[in-house]
């Protein structure tokens, strides 16, 4: 488990603002909305991606990313207000939640 990560993104989601980092290659801006533990207890992020900063062609919507893989965060002081349709603050791909939008 990586403390500063999960520390960051729960600072993060809090405060409602944007990341980006990068993920298998591609760097995303992300809209932070959940942090916990998947099915396989691994930890990971959930929020929704309007757009890989460096390509085009990524579906917007609801991505989950192994924390394990995240690379270069970088917390932005772009904010969000509102969460997007179909977010569910119990996800039930979730084993256990650390910190909810």
């Amino acid at each position: 488990m990586n403390t500063l990560l999960l520390e960051e993104l729960s600072k993060a989601i809090g405060a409602r603002q944007f990341v980006q980092f990068t993920y298998s290659g591609q760097t995303y801006l992300l809209e932070p909305h959940l942090l916990g533990q998947n099915k396989t207890r691994q930890d990971c992020l959930c929020g929704w991606s309007g757009e890989r900063v460096e390509s085009q062609g990524t579906k917007v919507g609801w991505h989950c990313f192994l924390l394990s893989d995240i690379k270069n965060l970088k917390i932005l002081e772009k904010r969000f207000y509102k969460t997007r349709p179909g977010y569910d603050p119990y996800d039930s791909t979730m084993s256990r939640i650390y910190y909810r939008a």
